[in-house]
């Protein structure tokens, strides 16, 4: 699954060597890429015209540095550019860790996001399908999403992540759209819903390697990926013990058509096989549905690829 952007708007230029070389809108930024390890370098000469460079030392901790931007201070938090992605303008900022608040590789999810909701909203009587993001991040999914018809349910466990996403949503002139902010811990939320009897015609979940709450509630990725998938399914009214099917476990389900799940994670060593299997073995038993995973994949300019996580795409049949 390839990244989609306008190539004036985000373009991979080089990678190798542990660093890649990419340039979102106007501004060229050099920084590291475990994918990358091992990889030689393509053209030297591109990476002196980087705008900012991430560094991380020894002691673990990271700098950026201002490289050759007349416009695009080093500090971090500044928002001085964007992006866009079909109807939404994504904000830049350097952020403490070296991200910059996108993943480009995405980009190709939120463009299926956008077709299964379209497709769902027009089984609906009320047309507008309801989607739970997970791990929101700051909010491009939730935006195509919302784009597209959809009522949104946004959930990351940081306040300025989630803030970031608001004002993406602003900066698209989109902040009316019906999307809801939260800032909650995801696994708490899920589980709350599920007591509550609560559905989602389509959830999306990109879950960290490592991860805690906004009260320390730690997320790993090992340890709590079945728990999340199996709560994910009960949300779609597909997994055993959801309310779909609450007494037996052997039933091929009927699953409202139009449900959809977007999977997508970036743990080391979890490939499309592992993925497949995991999403696999909670909505094995809807009947029909369909579930497609690969990696997600970043194509430089001269066609090389790099490999930057994985995605699993399910999708109950239309009736």
């Amino acid at each position: 699954m390839y990244s989609v952007f306008e190539s004036s708007q985000y373009e991979l230029i080089d990678f190798g060597a542990g660093r890649k070389l990419e340039r979102f809108g106007t501004e060229l930024l050099d920084r590291p890429s475990p994918a990358a390890d091992g990889v030689a370098i393509l053209d030297p000469s591109l990476w002196g015209k980087a705008s900012a460079r991430f560094d991380v030392d020894r002691s673990g901790k990271g700098r950026w540095s201002k490289g050759t931007s007349r416009t695009l201070p080093a500090d971090v938090g500044a928002v001085p550019w964007s992006v866009r992605h079909e109807g939404s303008h994504l904000l830049m900022q350097l952020g403490a860790s070296g991200n910059i608040g996108l993943f480009p590789e995405q980009a190709c999810n939120w463009d299926w996001i956008a077709k299964q909701v379209s497709h769902c909203g027009s089984r609906l009587p009320s047309g507008r399908p309801r989607v739970l993001n997970l791990f929101a991040y700051t909010g491009a999914a939730s935006l195509a999403a919302a784009i597209a018809g959809a009522e949104v349910t946004h959930v990351d466990s940081s306040g300025p992540t989630v803030a970031w996403a608001k004002r993406n949503a602003e900066a698209s002139g989109l902040g009316d759209l019906p999307i809801r902010w939260l800032v909650e811990d995801a696994m708490k939320f899920i589980e709350r819903e599920c007591r509550r009897g609560n559905y989602y015609d389509g959830v999306i979940a990109d879950p960290p390697t490592y991860g805690h709450g906004p009260n320390g509630q730690p997320f790993k990725f090992k340890q709590h990926l079945g728990s999340l998938l199996e709560l994910c399914g009960e949300l779609l009214g597909v997994s055993v013990g959801g309310p779909t099917d609450t007494q037996n476990q052997s039933v091929n389900l009927v699953v409202p058509s139009g449900r959809f799940l977007l999977f997508s994670c970036h743990a080391p060593g979890f490939g499309s096989t592992e993925a497949v299997s995991a999403v696999s073995r909670v909505l094995h038993n809807s009947s029909g549905a369909q579930i497609t995973g690969r990696p997600l994949v970043l194509e430089s300019r001269d066609g090389r690829k790099l490999d930057a996580g994985v995605a699993v795409r399910w999708s109950a049949p239309s009736r």
